[in-house]
């Protein structure tokens, strides 16, 4: 076999790098939107295999200027964001195994988070987020990613890291006590859609998919302990590091 004709050559050719590792790792991917479509693309070409998506949400026409794995005959049939992901994947890398969770992660049973090796968080919703941030924390690296507007945000928690909890602020709790005193139901007005673009969706899902590699290789410096704010307007990376909150819900 020439060298053209591994399709991971060029990437095997990284000093320390390991294919294998890659390929088995189990990754868990929640969140099937802007951020979850580029990090399952980026995952399947690099050659990860095992990927399973968790989102309980359909797809509508506003996904489809941001989603490279959604349709509009998808937006039509408000197919499901998760079913489609997985089903497309099959056309970046054949061979992967590709599962898909259609439930919402707060619904999953609590043993189902130990059957995986990386967790990456591509939500647009607090109240997930941080359920996610506290199930993961001490079973796998947590890396998170957020967007709004021109910007991205990426955290890796890792466990004895601070957590994503730790970064909160007074308002985040506000509209957290708001939501959940509401008895029970949701309100879209304290859970409003934020501004997107596929650009910063691009950006800020490459940034965590690379905390998985840097993770994986035991390379570089990653972002535990700190979260990385992306600023497109000016082309600005800035790195802030969090403290461990004395008492956080998550690790005490």
């Amino acid at each position: 076999m020439g060298i053209d004709d591994d399709v991971f050559d060029r990437q095997k050719r990284i000093q320390g790098w390991n294919q294998q590792k890659v390929s088995s790792a189990r990754i868990l991917v929640v969140g099937g939107g802007a951020l979850g479509n580029e990090v399952v693309k980026l995952l399947l070409q690099l050659g990860a295999s095992d990927i399973t998506i968790v989102d309980h949400d359909a797809i509508v026409k506003a996904n489809l200027n941001r989603c490279i794995f959604f349709t509009e005959k998808d937006a039509e049939e408000k197919a499901l964001k998760a079913e489609v992901l997985a089903r497309e994947a099959k056309k970046i890398n054949a061979n992967a195994n590709v599962k898909a969770v259609v439930k919402m992660i707060e619904l999953v049973d609590e043993g189902f988070f130990g059957n995986f090796d990386y967790c990456f968080g591509c939500l647009d919703n607090l109240a997930a987020r941080m359920h996610l941030n506290a199930h993961a924390y001490g079973k796998m690296p947590f890396i998170d990613g957020g967007i709004n507007a021109f910007n991205g945000r990426v955290q890796t928690v890792k466990a004895p890291s601070p957590c994503l909890e730790c970064g909160f602020s007074k308002a985040d709790y506000k509209i957290l006590w708001k939501k959940y005193s509401c008895v029970g139901e949701t309100l879209d007005f304290l859970d409003p859609k934020m501004p997107a673009l596929a650009t910063s969706a691009c950006i800020t899902a490459s940034l965590q998919v690379n905390e998985f590699l840097k993770l994986l290789h035991g390379v570089g410096e990653t972002l535990e302990g700190k979260f990385l704010f992306y600023d497109g307007l000016h082309g600005e990376f800035k790195t802030l590091t969090l403290e461990k909150k004395k008492g956080c819900a998550v690790h005490g």
